[in-house]
């Protein structure tokens, strides 16, 4: 869709090479990453002498910005450069302009990053939560594991804050909006014109897909957040005050759900297994998803695939998911 054409998956990232202008886009469009960083320099480096020197001949007018503070993070694995508080250090005292650098050291090899987002990328704009809130990139990242755009129906029937929903409706909206600023807007190289022209003509990557959003759960309080959360996209998500178990049975829908687990578990004995009851009773002809502990056994007919929420180890079951 931008013309990216050679990726490389690596632990935790992928590696792509792209005009800046392409990389804007992607930042923009993704709705699963959580940064994007260019790479603008990589040496061999075994003491501090030859970092102050690379430092200084790495054209810093080029990437970064003549206002505003330099942020350094720094991680330092099997160098002889070991302390990431001192290597950090000497950069921000070589460095008179403003953005952020990750500077990693493994092997005595010496990577500079630029950060191109500022803040992580699931903070899309204002958002309220409810209790133990969903990272937008980690369920927008469940929605494309499950397909949800091969579906009629999404259904979000223990919402909370509407995540799942709004991420879905996002995706298929006819148009992309600007939801916060990134820092490669401060680079030197960044054309506004152009950037707005993309803006402008761009759609998203489900734009068009006919998809019924159902949003329900059975918190007036829930309801009242999702209701502010989505404020721009109520004629897409229809949103109901509504128990999971009173939810009619429903054929060629997707169920993405995100019960209470953690210490809110306590007073939700046995949830899991009546979700899995349920969903065979009345959803055989469904997909679902669903967010558990990795205690929780919900029968053979669930798929399981471990992943992280917030640092806390979970499991996501799946039923019907292809």
């Amino acid at each position: 869709m931008l013309g990216i054409v050679t990726c490389e998956p690596q632990s935790g990232a992928v590696c792509f090479e792209a005009k800046l202008e392409q990389v804007w886009q992607a930042i923009v469009l993704s709705r699963c990453a959580r940064s994007f960083e260019m790479l603008i320099s990589e040496f061999h480096c075994e003491n501090f002498g030859k970092l102050e020197q690379k430092i200084k001949h790495i054209p810093w007018e080029l990437y970064l910005s003549q206002e505003g503070e330099l942020k350094t993070n720094a991680t330092c694995e099997k160098s002889r450069l070991y302390h990431k508080g001192a290597v950090a250090e000497r950069i921000k005292n070589n460095v008179n302009f403003g953005g952020k650098l990750n500077v990693k050291f493994k092997d005595d090899v010496c990577s500079i990053w630029l950060d191109l987002c500022g803040e992580p990328l699931y903070k899309r704009g204002e958002r309220w939560v409810e209790d133990a809130p969903l990272q937008e990139s980690l369920a927008a990242s469940i929605l494309l594991y499950a397909d949800f755009a091969r579906y009629e129906k999404l259904i979000d029937p223990m919402a909370g804050s509407g995540v799942f929903s709004l991420e879905a409706a996002k995706w298929c909206s006819n148009s992309v909006k600007l939801e916060r600023d990134f820092d490669f807007m401060k680079m030197p190289a960044f054309r506004e014109a152009a950037f707005n022209n993309f803006l402008q003509k761009a759609a998203s990557p489900f734009a068009g897909k006919n998809i019924e959003i159902l949003c329900s759960d059975k918190s007036e309080k829930a309801i009242k957040t999702i209701k502010h959360n989505a404020k721009d996209y109520l004629n897409n998500i229809s949103i109901s005050k509504m128990d999971f178990f009173s939810i009619e049975p429903a054929q060629n829908a997707l169920l993405v759900i995100n019960p209470p687990y953690g210490k809110r578990m306590a007073k939700e004995k046995n949830l899991c297994k009546e979700i899995a009851k349920k969903i065979e009773k009345d959803f055989s002809k469904c997909s679902a998803v669903i967010l558990c502990p990795p205690w929780e056994n919900m029968g053979e007919n669930y798929l399981s695939l471990q992943i992280y929420n917030g640092g806390l180890k979970i499991h996501l079951k799946s039923y019907n998911v292809l």
